[in-house]
């Protein structure tokens, strides 16, 4: 019991003299130099790195940053690969806009010629029509209403719209009643 007593007191005696009085000596050390200006926390990695073993544990604040410049490479590397992608992808859909729009242009030049076509024949038509009134002036409504009765109703009609309103009342006036409230009819629908 005595070696087991001997072997406690000596290692209470290395704590208590030794070991403890380190440690609260470096401690106030580093206080105190902490107060002068000094990153002890720094310093002591700085020289923990330099270890061997305990240099894979410590990393200093430049290999911190180093890693940190890593990770954000690589975050911005990766952005820049979607917008890539982003950037690519708005190329394909503004080629198929800009062929939607010359096939949309196309049609709008079809279109247009195919509008002028139809007011060329519109006019010709009118042209014809408004002949028709002339013609219809000059003979005496009694002639004009007897013409006008055999054609079917609805040319009748459109014929009678590019009369003026009280030619167009002379020569409905000498038709029969029927006639012209169909004729009226079809004018007033026009």
């Amino acid at each position: 019991m005595k070696q087991e007593e001997q072997k406690h007191s000596a290692m209470q005696w290395f704590f208590m003299v030794i070991l403890i009085p380190v440690l609260f000596g470096m401690i106030l050390f580093g206080i105190i130099l902490n107060f002068i200006g000094v990153n002890v926390v720094d310093q002591a990695k700085s020289v923990a790195s330099n270890i061997p073993f305990l240099s894979e544990y410590v990393k200093t604040e430049e290999q911190q940053l180093k890693e940190e410049e890593r990770a954000d490479l690589e975050k911005l590397t990766a952005l820049v690969s979607d917008r890539e992608k982003d950037i690519e992808q708005l190329k394909n859909n503004l080629t198929s806009k800009e062929l939607e729009i010359e096939s949309l242009s196309e049609r709008i030049k079809v279109l247009m010629s195919e509008l002028e076509e139809m007011e060329v024949n519109q006019s010709s038509v009118t042209k014809v029509y408004e002949d028709f009134a002339k013609m219809y002036v000059a003979m005496s409504a009694k002639n004009a209403a007897g013409i006008l009765s055999e054609l079917p109703e609805e040319e009748a009609a459109l014929q009678l719209t590019h009369l003026k309103a009280d030619q167009r009342a002379q020569i409905l006036a000498k038709m029969t009643p029927e006639k012209a409230a169909k004729l009226i009819t079809l004018i007033g629908n026009n």
